[in-house]
């Protein structure tokens, strides 16, 4: 009897449970396009509850019985007029409470056959917007400069030989470096840069030695500048690429007196490109297959055998082993396959670093495998825009610029999360080639099955996904040299942090702020994608533009007044703007503030800072110095976002930023590129990576954490020879 009744009780209870949780709570609004118009037919859903309703006529919906909590809405489009939507921000609901207002704004999309119209074109309609981003200041868009035809933007120029001297390239062990013959592409030939002119008209030159008889040897003394020998091979830096991120003070402050305090800053090299018509080798070997590229946009080398890395552990620093070098500084860059006819800008740079690609490739081998280089060789290609420009984000305009429609073109801020984020990892999703049609040639996001489409084959967000483009996408690899057949996010050994740079996005998504329970972010939300700064939000009635970024003005406009930092309030956030010298206004109106009001918000701020510190880590007695770029205690990102990965792809030790450890000892204390797992990195997971094999040791082979820059206790080194 007791069972029986027992039984019972558990029923009984159950059954009141669930009525005490009746799926009861309301949510109603409407779905409508940028313009704020009616869109009839959507599909409108609560994510992880079995409900879904359809947009009335008027764009209105009414969903009941949604159970209560913390929920999402989803909006498929009703056709191809428009992209899915969301709601980026939770609605919270009580039981039996009735949220009213809610509005979904889904973006327009351009058809199937819309074309590009280039960056002049948007400027025709949006030169007022468009101006302060696209002119060349130093705050504008690097995305907008990345390639510069010509050598106007030079970085670090004074590396290069005055004219009549010259500097003789050297490999890593600072032997005189050969590289492959322009002339015949076989064989390897002596070189040196020299320059010739001053100021805005200086030339900067490669100079090729030609092959020399068998036992015959060009020593040191035989490399100069002159115009001997006569058939020595000159080839001018054509274009630059890379070393735009830091514009302002990268050229008129090359020592960086100036401390760098930008977001979406990224200086990690300039690679040089050369006009493939001054390589008489290339010349050859188009006119030998039949390949005519007259008549095309001018295209070239994607890099020449030398190229600058800008970052890494400065020149003259003690620790540096002996022989090694610090940065800015040259390094080769495959000096033996660098003017090969697959190694063309048009086929390994443009898919990311151009707007408007269109591209014919063919096959100049019978080796079905990917990794043949001769596969896939572009014969033919336009394009817009020479570097990323507004139609990389916004989609083909040309049915937008013809009719003024909002709903022809993509509106980035009312994708999905999802198509938000994948629309910057088309460049900052993939470390190397891996494509998938053709397979794993191309780094850029390209597939030849949509090049009758939208796009002519490179992706376009919102309307594509980036796990048709990008083969083994979102897997890790943790191999120093992956190949296509990896996943596409090069980490380190716990498969989490970025070793590499370009995969952005894939830490993004192992993050807590890509899917928590009250917004979901995308990159847009730190970064304004239009300069070097910061995003500009909105939070607790201001308005911030360009949310300073040193004061953790940026991180406390989400996070204050909850977790560790509830005694701090949003208004002392608004504070922290104006003290950082930035625009906050409310309702419209500027926001004041007196010094007196400053002091006190600094001191609240970097009392609640410290109290978090010290129930984390321990920090408590450390200076609340956040600004300071050498030693920025109590900065949110110098523990969460610990610069983890690099800026390039060789793997050398100095090329991180190395320091001593508590033995005296060289150890990596961090790289360039700041994490984006925004976890702690903690020495216990550096200490593990140290190699047991002391003969194969390598400073670099201990991921940088998040101590290791300002503690030399922190520091693992490779306890290399």
């Amino acid at each position: 009897m007791k069972k029986t009744l027992w039984v019972f009780f558990l029923v009984t209870a159950i059954l009141v449970l669930s009525q005490g949780t009746a799926l009861s709570a309301e949510i109603s609004g409407k779905v409508v396009d940028p313009a704020g118009e009616a869109i009839a037919g959507a599909k409108v859903s609560v994510e992880g509850q079995d409900i879904e309703i359809t947009s009335s006529k008027d764009g209105s919906f009414r969903i009941t019985k949604v159970q209560p909590g913390q929920v999402f809405l989803y909006c498929s489009s009703p056709d191809s007029n428009y992209l899915d939507g969301e709601t980026r921000k939770a609605i919270s609901l009580d039981e039996d409470s009735k949220v009213t207002g809610v509005q979904i704004v889904l973006s327009g999309r351009p058809g199937d056959k819309a074309g590009y119209v280039g960056m002049m074109g948007c400027m025709e309609c949006h030169e007022a917007s468009l101006g302060e981003h696209l002119d060349g200041t130093t705050d504008a868009a690097a995305h907008s400069r990345f390639v510069t035809e010509g050598t106007s933007h030079m970085v670090y120029p004074e590396l290069w030989p005055k004219p009549g001297d010259k500097l003789i390239p050297r490999d890593p062990k600072g032997n005189t470096l050969k590289a492959q013959d322009p002339l015949d592409g076989h064989g390897m030939v002596n070189f040196v840069l020299c320059t010739e002119g001053e100021g805005a008209d200086r030339d900067y030159l490669f100079k090729f030695y030609p092959e020399q008889p068998e036992g015959v040897k060009v020593t040191e003394a035989d490399l100069d500048c002159s115009d001997k020998p006569s058939n020595a091979i000159w080839v001018p830096v054509g274009a630059t690429i890379g070393g735009e991120g830091n514009w302002g003070e990268g050229y008129a402050d090359p020592d960086h007196k100036i401390p760098d305090r930008h977001p979406n800053f990224g200086e990690g090299k300039q690679r040089y490109m050369a006009r493939i018509q001054d390589i008489p080798f290339l010349v050859k070997w188009m006119k030998d297959n039949n390949v005519d590229r007259s008549g095309q946009p001018q295209d070239y080398v994607a890099y020449m055998p030398y190229f600058v890395m800008q970052d890494g552990t400065p020149p003259g620093s003690e620790v540096l082993a002996k022989g090694e070098l610090g940065f800015p500084n040259f390094w080769q860059k495959s000096p033996d396959s660098w003017c090969k006819p697959y190694n063309t800008y048009s086929r390994n740079c443009a898919g990311c670093h151009s707007t408007g690609l269109s591209i014919e490739i063919k096959d100049f081998t019978d080796d079905p495998g990917p990794h043949n280089k001769f596969k896939a060789v572009v014969v033919d290609w336009d394009y817009k825009d020479r570097s990323m420009t507004c139609e990389k984000c916004h989609g083909p305009g040309s049915e937008h610029a013809e009719e003024g429609d909002i709903n022809k073109i993509i509106a980035p801020q009312y994708l999905t999360v999802k198509a938000g984020n994948e629309l910057c990892g088309q460049c900052h999703g993939n470390h190397d080639g891996r494509s998938i049609n053709p397979q794993g040639i191309f780094k850029p996001t390209y597939n030849a099955g949509y090049k009758d489409s939208i796009g002519y084959g490179s992706f376009i967000p919102g309307v594509h996904q980036l796990k048709d483009f990008i083969a083994n996408y979102n897997l890790p690899t943790t191999s120093l040299a992956p190949d296509w057949k990896e996943g596409s996010f090069h980490t380190w050994p716990d498969q989490t942090h970025e070793r590499s740079h370009s995969t952005e996005l894939l830490e993004f998504l192992r993050s807590a702020h890509y899917d928590n329970t009250t917004e979901r972010l995308t990159c847009a939300s730190c970064h304004d994608p239009h300069s070097l700064d910061a995003a500009s939000l909105s939070a607790g009635g201001y308005d911030f533009t360009n949310a300073a970024y040193g004061n953790n003005t940026l991180c406390l406009a989400c996070h204050a007044a909850q977790g560790p930092f509830q005694d701090i309030g949003i208004d002392d956030v608004a504070a922290l703007q104006l003290d950082a010298g930035r625009k906050v206004t409310k309702g419209g109106k500027d926001v004041a503030m007196s010094a007196k009001d400053a002091a006190l918000v600094r001191n609240r701020v970097a009392r609640s800072v410290a109290r978090h510190m010290q129930f984390k880590a321990g920090m408590g007695v450390a200076l609340y110095t956040p600004d300071d770029p050498d030693m920025p205690a109590g900065s949110c990102i110098s523990c969460h976002m610990p610069k983890t990965g690099k800026l390039q792809d060789i793997n050398v030790d100095s090329m991180y930023r190395l320091a001593f450890d508590d033995s005296g000892r060289s150890a990596v204390a961090e790289g360039n590129v700041p994490s984006h797992v925004f976890d702690i990195v903690w020495p216990a997971q550096s200490a593990v990576l140290k190699n047991t094999d002391q003969s194969k040791a390598k400073d670099y082979d201990i991921m940088p954490n998040s101590c290791g820059k300002c503690h030399s206790s922190a520091r693992m080194s490779g306890d290399r020879d």
